[in-house]
């Protein structure tokens, strides 16, 4: 019985992610026969700039308010509000620095979207985490293309934006269930904080290192980085799914071994296919992008560690112990950074490829040998 609704939960998580990343991956893969590798890579570097805001406007964050919702926690509304306020501030100070208001806007669908994401997994709600994820991956293809065909390329972001607020209605439903009170921050900072600060160093490992590639290497680079970075991103819906799934249930102590070993076992043969396979399908498809093909043969090396990582990650967050993240946060930042710049300016799109799987390798480590010591 319990191994039938372990299989429901993941199946549903399973159907929203890979059907929502499929959709998501049509568009992507759809607008870069469009248009060209810099303007696609300008899309991404704004898409960058505003998940870096949007994550630090989440002063709860998505996995520590998952948590909370999964324990029926009263500070859930005052997160939600705190949340809010700093997106709406974000929106303004991005809307003036870039004259573009259509990255600020994007930010604030971002944390709407977040917390009603949060709301879905942390009440195992995983029927409306799958209609609500697809349902704006449609929205996305809609109004992206939408705009690109009635106003040109310069008004996609606006359509990536608007389709965020889907979750609109769950997030005013969450902020006003409980009474706002601040007191409860106070009680509850250390896990916030550090929790806070994990996603923080996640964030700059996933997005930083778009925006340092565009002044070393410039946007026809980052154009094709991003394109192979959303191939990756298909690689590994998996672990992802599995993440969502078990993380609600680590916070009441639920451990599966046996779902572990089949996930890596998974994941080794889609690193096969990456480095195999794909090479000869990409020149098919997207001949504008000349230099994906060793992107995504290097960065196919990074699926193992992210999905070894997505359960050690799950075990100390599930049980509140975010500082051990929040440090191997910090190391993949700083080996992010690094590599970007020193080997990316040496080696070109090999260099940052190979800094993206030193990143994720270096992190799954230090959880390792982390975890051996609890």
């Amino acid at each position: 019985m319990n191994f039938l609704k372990n299989l429901k939960g993941i199946s549903l998580i399973g159907i929203g992610d890979i059907s929502s990343n499929g959709i998501s991956a049509v568009f992507w893969f759809y607008l870069a026969t469009l248009i060209l590798p810099s303007e696609y890579g300008q899309i991404h570097y704004f898409i960058s700039i505003a998940a870096i805001a949007s994550t630090i406007s989440l002063v709860g964050q998505q996995n520590a308010i998952t948590v909370y919702i999964s324990k029926n926690k009263t500070l859930v509304s005052t997160l939600f509000l705190t949340s809010l306020l700093c997106s709406i501030a974000s929106l303004i100070i991005l809307t003036v620095i870039f004259q573009k208001f259509d990255v600020g806007l994007l930010t604030m669908g971002m944390v709407l979207f977040t917390h009603g994401i949060a709301t879905s997994l942390g009440n195992e709600d995983f029927k409306t985490y799958t209609i609500f994820s697809i349902l704006q991956k449609i929205l996305l293809v809609v109004f992206g293309l939408s705009f690109y065909y009635y106003f040109g390329v310069e008004t996609i972001l606006i359509g990536i934006a608007l389709s965020y607020f889907v979750y609109i209605k769950i997030f005013y439903a969450g902020l006003i269930k409980f009474k706002i009170d601040f007191s409860e921050l106070r009680k509850n900072r250390d896990f916030i904080s550090s929790n806070y600060f994990i996603m923080l160093t996640n964030i700059v490992t996933t997005q930083l290192d778009k925006i340092i590639i565009v002044p070393i290497l410039g946007l026809t680079v980052l154009g094709n980085y991003s394109l192979a970075l959303q191939i990756i991103t298909i690689m590994t819906i998996l672990p992802s799914v599995i993440f969502k799934y078990i993380l609600p249930k680590s916070s009441k102590g639920t451990n599966d071994e046996k779902l572990r070993r089949k996930t890596i076992f998974i994941s080794i043969g889609l690193t096969g296919i990456g480095i195999l396979v794909l090479p000869t399908i990409i020149p098919i498809f997207f001949d504008k992008f000349t230099e994906v093909i060793s992107i995504v043969q290097i960065m196919s090396l990074s699926i193992i560690p992210i999905t070894i990582n997505t359960f050690y990650f799950s075990k100390f967050l599930g049980s509140e112990n975010a500082k051990i993240p929040l440090v191997g946060g910090i190391i993949s930042s700083i080996i992010l950074i690094m590599g970007m710049i020193i080997l990316g300016s040496l080696y070109g799109t090999t260099g940052i490829a190979i800094a993206h799987v030193l990143t994720y390798s270096s992190v799954c480590m230090y959880s390792y040998f982390m975890n051996k010591r609890l």
